[in-house]
């Protein structure tokens, strides 16, 4: 399966919306004007891994048999799943969709904010993600610099999406791969796959190692300037680099 119908599938599953008339939608838009809603998370099953003032993050899993209540959605949300598992999605007038057919993982997907549904798992495995909440947040001017060079050169990675909040590159290093000295315009996100060990300089020679596995999160904040190289392991990673 294409990166891009990862792409596509991730979004669709997610939101449970892909079946809908425009009836259903009028209806929903209705009936949730009538009620104020709880934000997706936290809730049971769900961890938070970062909070800042660019995103929120959650580990998330939907156990088998037990309904999350509705809610809203109020950030535009991207994340990736981990782990395929049957998902029910309802929709606000009670209408559902069930997500039966397996898909192929790692898949991303962007879903805007104002989505109001509520989600169950029906089965095993029980579906495993990790969500990254985008606030709303004005970036501050900055001067450009001549290096803002992408280090990520093409056979490194392949680009999955691309809209007007992010974009998502999808990353397979190897041991002793390097990159050279670079300069980060954007913050990013960086959700690990596979672990390995980073060894990162700065553009003053200072050196650090940075230890990470699967599921583990980094956030980088822009304005960064270093080289990197894979010490050990061959970490994949989904790179998210916000606008």
């Amino acid at each position: 399966m294409s990166h891009g119908i990862r792409v596509l599938l991730g979004a669709v599953l997610l939101s449970g919306m892909a079946l809908l008339d425009n009836s259903s939608l009028f209806i929903d838009s209705v009936l949730a004007q009538e009620q104020d809603y709880p934000h997706a998370f936290p809730r049971p099953g769900v961890i938070k891994l970062l909070d800042n003032e660019r995103v929120l993050i959650w580990e998330v899993v939907w156990p088998d048999g037990a309904p999350a209540p509705y809610h809203r959605h109020q950030y535009d949300m991207t994340g990736v799943f981990l782990r395929w598992g049957p998902l029910r999605v309802t929709r606000l007038d009670g209408t559902y969709t069930d997500s039966l057919e397996p898909f192929e993982v790692p898949s991303v997907f962007f879903l805007e904010k104002g989505v109001t549904h509520k989600e169950e798992g029906i089965g095993t495995p029980e579906r495993h993600s990790i969500m990254i909440d985008l606030k709303e947040y004005t970036v501050p001017a900055m001067n450009r610099r001549g290096d803002e060079i992408n280090p990520f050169h093409p056979g490194s990675g392949e680009e999955l999406l691309d809209n007007e909040r992010l974009t998502i590159n999808h990353l397979n290093l190897q041991t002793g791969q390097s990159f050279p000295l670079h300069y980060h315009a954007e913050d990013s996100v960086l959700v690990f796959l596979s672990g390995g060990t980073l060894r990162l300089i700065s553009d003053d020679g200072q050196q650090e190692y940075k230890n990470l596995t699967r599921k583990d999160v980094w956030y980088l904040p822009r304005g960064q300037s270093h080289s990197l190289e894979v010490v050990s392991g061959s970490p994949e990673i989904m790179l998210y680099q916000l606008k």
